[in-house]
């Protein structure tokens, strides 16, 4: 058996950008000719394979990104060095580069509180017995028009004896009411918050203008979240105490209670994490009998004392310190609930009638609150009234009828003594 002689191919030299793409044989259509809409399909698919991917990654268990961010210190090393003072936006309410929540129920005036400390701490005064911070203020309404603003802080600056152009270059009011005021938003598929355009103009804003005062009203509109969600409102409040740090100021964020946070008189709304996550908390509450009286409570103080009330008083357009003693107005109706009083207790008993001092029917307050001739006069104020009246003597309480049957009657002491029923001291 003869072996074939073997015959050798020649080379033959091809250009490589001639031959077809891998994968594709020399008579495939080129990758151009395919149909438009199986491509798009494929590059569908090669999209969600590369986002899959990319979920499976590794991901830092905290928002400290970079190992560098973290500082670990030795206690120790502060042996012999300066304590640094607690800084205060306003002494023991407001702290500085921290977050203060100030919820307050519909129709008390809780922007209005906040604008008007606002004012006093771009101008330097003091206001509602406090002294804030000096400097710069920022103001986000969320609720209100430019001419709400305009009214409030006319009013305000009217008390404090000032005017808009005392606050020239030194304050930065935004009217949101009827727009979109979200800080934060929920994405679409993930439930994961996201910063909005807004809010880096607002950060723009500020590391340009270095206020000491941040206002947001309100938690409602600026949050873009779900108030119930622990997790996204520790982002929110997080993020906002970062801002707070970066450029050295306070956050003032303005909230409603819930039905449930005002019956139960601590003023909150949604999750836990909204009162935990801040470092302090006021809440803002009218009086149920005197509508021109608020009381500030502080509700969670980490840097102060808890439990403690300012009282205050809506007077004109703002808001005065009470201190306990009536106002010009309120003495003026103090003393128009006594004439009323003293009139128709002389009416009733001219009449033949009898009231009494004493809780019953016959309460003087109660058959006095029926009377046409109170003159709007409410129960209360007339209670108030005989008080008052007992104090100065204008009324008494008599006895009548035979020692066994004696019945008491209230009196006016000047008509006694005008029947000579009772002698003058």
């Amino acid at each position: 058996m003869t072996a074939k002689p073997l015959t050798a191919t020649p080379f033959v030299y091809t250009d490589p950008t001639t031959l077809p793409p891998i994968g594709m044989t020399a008579d495939a259509p080129a990758f151009e000719e395919f149909d438009p809409k199986i491509l798009g399909w494929v590059m569908q698919g090669i999209a969600v394979r590369e986002a899959i991917e990319a979920s499976r990654a590794p991901i830092a268990s905290n928002d400290n990104q970079q190992p560098d961010a973290i500082k670990i210190i030795d206690p120790s090393d502060w042996e012999g060095q300066p304590i640094p003072e607690r800084q205060w936006y306003l002494e023991g309410l407001i702290p500085n580069r921290q977050v203060t929540l100030l919820s307050g129920d519909g129709g008390t005036g809780k922007s209005l509180l906040a604008y008007q400390i606002g004012l006093a701490g771009v101008l330097g005064l003091e206001t509602l017995g406090f002294q804030p911070a000096e400097g710069r203020v920022v103001y986000l309404a969320a609720e209100d028009d430019e001419g709400e603003l305009k009214r409030r802080g006319h009013d305000i600056l009217t008390a404090m004896k000032r005017t808009f152009a005392d606050l020239r270059g030194r304050m930065r009011v935004i009217p949101m009411a009827g727009k979109d005021a979200e800080l934060v938003t929920e994405k679409r598929r993930s439930r994961e918050l996201e910063l909005t355009a807004l809010a880096q103009r607002i950060t723009d804003l500020l590391t340009e203008f270095r206020p000491k005062l941040l206002i947001l009203d309100t938690a409602a509109d600026v949050f873009g979240g779900d108030e119930i969600n622990r997790k996204q409102v520790r982002f929110f409040v997080s993020m906002l105490r970062r801002l707070a740090m970066d450029c050295d100021l306070a956050v003032l964020l303005l909230s409603h209670p819930s039905v449930q946070g005002m019956q139960s008189g601590t003023g909150l709304s949604g999750s836990t994490a909204w009162n935990n996550s801040v470092r302090s908390r006021l809440y803002f509450t009218s009086d149920k009998t005197d509508e021109d009286l608020r009381l500030l409570k502080n509700m969670k103080a980490n840097y102060g004392r808890k439990g403690a009330e300012t009282k205050l008083r809506w007077h004109e357009g703002a808001f005065i310190l009470d201190d306990g003693k009536p106002t010009a107005h309120a003495a003026l109706l103090a003393n128009h609930a006594d004439q009323v009083f003293l009139r128709m207790l002389s009416s009733i008993n001219a009449s033949g009638r009898r009231v009494s001092s004493s809780r019953s029917t016959a309460f003087a307050p109660t058959v006095m609150a029926a009377m046409p001739e109170r003159e709007g006069t409410t129960k209360k104020a007339l209670e108030e009234a005989m008080a008052r009246l007992f104090t100065e003597n204008k009324i008494a309480v008599i006895k009548e009828g035979p020692p066994s049957r004696q019945r008491e009657r209230l009196v006016v002491v000047e008509d006694e003594i005008r029947q000579k029923r009772m002698a003058s001291e």
